[in-house]
């Protein structure tokens, strides 16, 4: 005979406690004391008490997230749409949905706030790590006073509750320690990244710097603003005025327009390249051995955690039953260096 499955009620019976009482235990809500809630939680693991999540979402209304991503870059943000879609229908028996705002340099404030509202969002997910569009972004979020999620490391947004984003530093890290591995010369490096107005592309060009500058080596920083002809504009002149460069980090997604002007001129297997996550045309270039390697942002996770997130967020508790005001501040999902074999 199958085993009956534990209840709330079982809970309350056997701490000699009220309903009431377990299911805040449980919940992550206010007015039980922490030492009953560790015994609420001790006694349902051993009894293996299961949430009836149907019954629950029964009784939820529906969460709708208010998802902005920037129409350019798709290389990127295609990657982290696609996780927070997977995350999405993974909670739909949840009530989750989400819905998705494309902006551009000249979308304006009112029309975000107006579609926002429009949809009755619950909450605000931020994906954008391009500074011309961060501050139409912030003026709407401070309109809007919902709660903000920001996910990729764009612009700092003092309305944001939760940053979901790449570990920073450990990706400059990890570019300088493979040119301190592959160089054999003196380590003269230069730094391709956004715009150092924007918190992750300063982080990775100081830290890069910072590790280069302790193996012995110099870095030349280059701001390309996310455009493709301002990179390739910028390594022609790069190579005019510092012509003894031997390594390129490029921290951001404009690893083609780089990687045209070393193949163009005829630097290809004489300049170690580390790039920036994979896409098709990088995936050709590092099979031609005009990039060795590239550090991939896994944007994927960073999109299905950014979801996630929001969802326990809007719940009042995360997954080990903490209240809205212990939510983890910062999530890093961390990176990792790829080479040719991995990407064949």
């Amino acid at each position: 005979m199958q085993q009956k499955r534990a209840s709330v009620k079982d809970i309350a019976s056997k701490l000699h406690i009220s309903l009431s009482t377990v299911h805040k235990a449980l919940t992550g809500k206010s007015g039980v004391s922490e030492a009953r809630r560790a015994e609420v939680l001790a006694l349902a693991k051993e009894l293996g008490y299961v949430v009836n999540s149907a019954a629950q979402s029964l009784a939820r209304k529906n969460i709708t997230l208010a998802i902005i991503l920037p129409r350019s870059w798709q290389e990127y943000f295609s990657e982290l749409k696609c996780g927070m879609e997977n995350e999405i229908t993974s909670l739909s028996e949840c009530k989750v949905n989400g819905s998705f705002l494309y902006i551009t340099k000249e979308t304006t404030t009112d029309e975000i706030c107006s579609w926002v509202r429009d949809i009755s969002a619950d909450l605000i997910i931020v994906c954008s790590s391009i500074a011309a569009i961060s501050k139409t972004i912030l003026l709407a979020t401070e309109k809007l006073k919902l709660p903000v999620f920001r996910v990729g490391g764009g612009a700092n947004n003092p309305n944001s509750i939760c940053d979901i984003t790449i570990d920073a530093p450990l990706s400059g890290k990890l570019a300088a320690d493979f040119f301190h591995c592959t160089v054999k010369d003196k380590i003269r490096a230069a730094v391709f990244t956004g715009s150092l107005e924007i918190a992750i592309h300063k982080s990775k060009v100081e830290s890069f710097s910072e590790r280069i500058s302790a193996y012995g080596g110099t870095v030349s920083v280059c701001e390309t603003d996310d455009s493709e002809e301002k990179a390739y504009t910028s390594i022609r002149n790069l190579f005019k005025e510092s012509p003894d460069i031997n390594c390129i980090y490029i921290s951001t997604s404009t690893s083609k327009s780089v990687c045209r002007y070393i193949e163009e001129n005829g630097f290809s297997g004489k300049i170690s390249v580390i790039g920036t996550d994979v896409f098709p045309e990088l995936r050709d270039y590092m099979k031609q051995g005009v990039m060795q390697a590239t550090i991939y942002q896994n944007q994927e996770k960073v999109g299905r955690y950014a979801v996630r997130s929001a969802y326990e967020y809007l719940n009042t508790k995360n997954s080990y039953g903490s209240s809205r005001q212990d939510f983890e501040k910062n999530i890093l999902i961390s990176p990792k260096l790829l080479l040719r074999a991995n990407i064949e």
